[in-house]
Order: C-alpha cells, then sequence, then structure tokens
C-alpha cells in the first residue's frame, strides 16, 4: 500500500521534472506546442436513491467519488494522453449491517486515456491503468476495519445528445 503511494508522488515529480530534460511537450490543435502539464481533469459522480418497497428492505444510500487528475503529456501521434489521478469515493446507507455500503477511502494510480471523436455533440473516452485503493468501513458488522488493493482497470464513458445532431 505504501509502495504505491510512493510510486505515485515519485512519478508526479519526475513527470513535472521532464521539461528540464529536454521532454518536448504535445502539440495542440494548432500545431504549437502545447503547456506542460497539458491540463487537470476533474471528475466527479454522487446518486442518493431510497428503498421504498415494502418486499424490500427500506432504506436510503449515498454513493459518491471525486477523482483530480493531470494529463502529463500526449504519446506521440497516437492520441493517447499519460494521466495520474488522486480521489475519494465515500458510500453510507441506513443499513450499519451491509458493511459494503458504508465505506470511505481514496484512490491513486496511473492510466494512459484516449479521447474518442464521436461527433459535434458526443462525446468518449477509454482508459487503461493501475490504481491502488483504500476502504475504511464505517459498520461494525464489517469482517474487518480496512482494506486496500492494487488493480488494472480498462475504464470507457461515452455521452451527446440524440437530438443535436
Amino acid at each position: 500500500m505504501n509502495r504505491i503511494i510512493v510510486l505515485f508522488w515519485v512519478v508526479l515529480l519526475f513527470a513535472s521534472m521532464a521539461p528540464a530534460f529536454g521532454a518536448e511537450p504535445a502539440a495542440n490543435a494548432q500545431g504549437t506546442s502545447a503547456t506542460f502539464p497539458l491540463g487537470y481533469p476533474w471528475s466527479s459522480w454522487g446518486e442518493l436513491t431510497e428503498t421504498p418497497d415494502a418486499h424490500q428492505e427500506k432504506g436510503l444510500k449515498i454513493d459518491g467519488y471525486a477523482e483530480q487528475g493531470i494529463d502529463w503529456v500526449k504519446l506521440g501521434k497516437t492520441g493517447f494522453v499519460l494521466n495520474s489521478f488522486i480521489g475519494i469515493k465515500a458510500t453510507a446507507s441506513t443499513h450499519g449491517q451491509d458493511y459494503w455500503n458504508n465505506q470511505v477511502g481514496p484512490w491513486a494510480g496511473l492510466s494512459l486515456k484516449h479521447t474518442l471523436s464521436l461527433g459535434e455533440n458526443n462525446w468518449g473516452e477509454v482508459a487503461l491503468g493501475t490504481r491502488w485503493e483504500y476502504r475504511k468501513y464505517l459498520s461494525s458488522q464489517a469482517p474487518q476495519k480496512n482494506d486496500s488493493r492494487a488493480l488494472v482497470f480498462l475504464d470507457w464513458s461515452l455521452g451527446g445528445d440524440w437530438k443535436k445532431q
């Protein structure tokens, strides 16, 4: 767990010094040099749900995350971007025995991202990477107080507006 955190900071430090070692920033759409780093993408998501059905266990659940990243460099003409990120996720429910729905924890990782060109009013992105996650369980029913893991992931997201074509 601590090794991944140290690796994350080492990568951030090295990447921030890359221009001093002669690394060339990626060119922007106009063909001129882009700034370094390329950007600071962020994202967040949240959801509040209620189960009112008498045939199921009634209750509320809130779930969400926030993530901050740094797009470091574009890898040649491939369109892939090297990204590092940190984030936090939290889930809480009115059911304390559902320990998996009562947790909070940070994550950190590295990914290669590629923006998908899907037309003027549509968007998409695919990312392949690795991240470390830590979970602190808030429920006394949890089999353990916390856990951590490292994983490899393939993420994708697509969206748009069907009417605006």
